[in-house]
């Protein structure tokens, strides 16, 4: 999706070679961070004179965090070690939040999302958008299943949404300032950073690629977090579950009202007939499910409403790494 706006574009005052700041949220990838961090830092190297990398260890069990220092030496490598695992959403922002770039990249340590995307990301920006993110040419490392529930996911939020989310774009970007500032001030702490990114609005195009093999470890996105993330997707973006079951209880009262009628004129007519009890199981358990089921949509909503006005924040940073160095950007 190509959006358009009418203000002055970025290109007006892109720079040729800009600032940069990488973001790579981590999360239990010390097997092969160390190497990661090494070939990020030599392909932004040759870009710009100017650009930092910020790994947000995302609460590691396996030393993510000592592996990043290790590496880090002569490198302009800072490190937020968040003092739990908050969820790749909560990473992301952190890193945002500690960006100075006059663009900022989104990446994964694990391999898959190619370091020359991100040339041609720079050339976009440097044409005038001002987000320019990464579409996935083909999901076939994906499960079957997961391939069809995703799409199925991004079709439903498309339609019920006034967002539109293109299904095969990632995290894998390149934000001007302004889009990373317009991110900054949203307040919302159930964040569904995919939809966050196309709501913001700004000037922004795509750049296909072809996702490569992880070269270490696993992923860490099971079906449990990717139904939460859903789900936070959904209620974050939409009504549509509400206004869905509004149209099905008004449905069911129909049916139930003509019902009612049919039976009162069947007595009228042809007098009383013993009551079936399997009709009457059938009905109450279907109207009683129906019921849970209204009560369950209604109960995210209120989760959500619940997680909004405690008013905690998405992150708490243990330790930083780094950001007090001189010799690198701050």
């Amino acid at each position: 999706m190509t959006s358009v706006r009418s203000t002055p574009t970025a290109a007006a005052t892109a720079t040729v070679r800009p600032s940069i700041t990488c973001v790579v949220p981590a999360f239990n990838e010390a097997e092969g961070i160390t190497g990661f961090i090494n070939g990020l830092c030599a392909h932004l190297a040759a870009l710009t004179e100017h650009y930092d990398v910020i790994v947000v260890d995302d609460g590691s069990r396996d030393g993510t965090g000592f592996e990043v220092i290790g590496a880090s030496g002569g490198l302009p490598v800072r490190l937020l070690s968040l003092s739990r695992n908050f969820g790749k959403e909560a990473a992301i922002s952190a890193g945002l939040d500690a960006s100075t770039g006059e663009v900022v990249v989104i990446i994964d340590a694990d391999f898959q999302q190619p370091f020359h995307v991100i040339d041609e990301f720079i050339r976009q920006w440097q044409q005038g958008y001002d987000m320019v993110y990464g579409l996935r040419t083909s999901r076939s490392t994906d499960p079957p299943v997961r391939r069809f529930l995703s799409r199925a996911f991004y079709r439903l939020l498309s339609r019920c949404s006034s967002v539109e989310i293109p299904p095969d774009a990632g995290d894998f970007r390149l934000m001007d300032r302004r889009v990373v500032d317009a991110l900054k001030g949203l307040p919302e702490r159930s964040r569904f950073m995919k939809g966050l990114y196309n709501w913001v609005g700004f000037r922004s195009t795509a750049v296909p690629f072809v996702y490569g093999d992880r070269k270490q470890g696993t992923t860490k996105f099971n079906f449990s977090r990717l139904f939460d993330l859903a789900m936070t997707g959904l209620t974050s973006f939409s009504a549509f579950p509400l206004r869905l079951w509004v149209g099905v209880g008004a449905t069911i009262s129909a049916c139930s009202m003509l019902y009612a009628f049919f039976i009162i004129a069947r007595t009228l007519l042809r007098g009383a007939d013993v009551p079936g009890w399997a009709t009457l199981a059938v009905a109450v358990s279907f109207l009683g499910g129906i019921q849970l089921l209204s009560i369950s949509i209604l109960g995210e909503y209120v989760a959500r409403i619940f997680t909004e006005v405690k008013g905690r924040p998405n992150y708490v940073v243990a330790e930083r790494h780094g950001f007090n160095d001189p010799k690198r950007p701050s």
